[in-house]
């Protein structure tokens, strides 16, 4: 799945020479936590509600005149400069990854130098929610499988016979140990007939089967 059919087009953006309080109004008015600011049409940093609190532009955060003067600052006094971005052509994946590890809640989207969008945490979760096809009403188990996967296709065929479409199916190494396990999204509720089923193939599903 790739970044640029998950990403917010068009973002909201703001100017370096803003007031905070110009950017925090954008922020409050779009409910949103992010802001890329461009000059013309070229990303220069980013500024999320975080940075507005650090500069005590949060009511009541500051001493009497002081949060007057506070949002009077222009966002680049505080805004991030090493901004790290992804393109439209990137991985949700690597999006995920970049996010989770650096802690950050959203990336700039860049074509060339021109910004494109913004990805945020909500997006990717979003993304993932589909992918999983988790708000369909279902049945997930987790089957697991050799590390060749050479019974797989014979798992297809035994939740065929057992009339349980496939929605959704990931299928990832299990922590600690060699096996994979195949994470299913089925499209029935009969989970104790699904359980069966693959339990008189000899397939191992972990606990009982869960309706989502």
């Amino acid at each position: 799945m790739l970044v640029g059919r998950r990403m917010t087009k068009d973002p909201k953006t703001v100017s370096p020479d803003a007031s905070l309080a110009q950017a925090a109004d954008i922020m409050r008015e779009n409910r949103i936590n992010h802001l890329p600011v461009v000059e013309g049409e070229k990303l220069v940093g980013i500024l999320s509600d975080t940075d507005l609190r650090n500069a005590s532009l949060a009511s009541g955060g500051a001493p009497e005149g002081e949060e007057d003067r506070a949002r009077e600052r222009r966002v680049r006094d505080v805004m991030k400069t090493e901004v790290w971005s992804l393109t439209p052509e990137d991985s949700v994946e690597d999006a995920l990854l970049i996010i989770s590890r650096q802690r950050f809640g959203a990336l700039p989207v860049l074509s060339g130098e021109r910004l494109a969008g913004i990805i945020t945490k909500i997006d990717l979760l979003n993304a993932f929610v589909d992918v999983l096809n988790l708000e369909e009403v279902g049945l997930r188990i987790e089957v697991f499988l050799s590390p060749d996967l050479d019974r797989f296709e014979e798992l297809i065929r035994a939740l065929k016979g057992s009339q349980a479409g496939i929605r959704s199916c990931v299928i990832t190494p299990e922590k600690g140990t060699e096996r994979m396990v195949a994470l299913l999204q089925l499209d029935t509720i009969d989970g104790p007939g699904v359980l069966r089923a693959l339990r008189a193939k000899q397939f191992e599903v972990a606990g009982p089967a869960t309706l989502s």
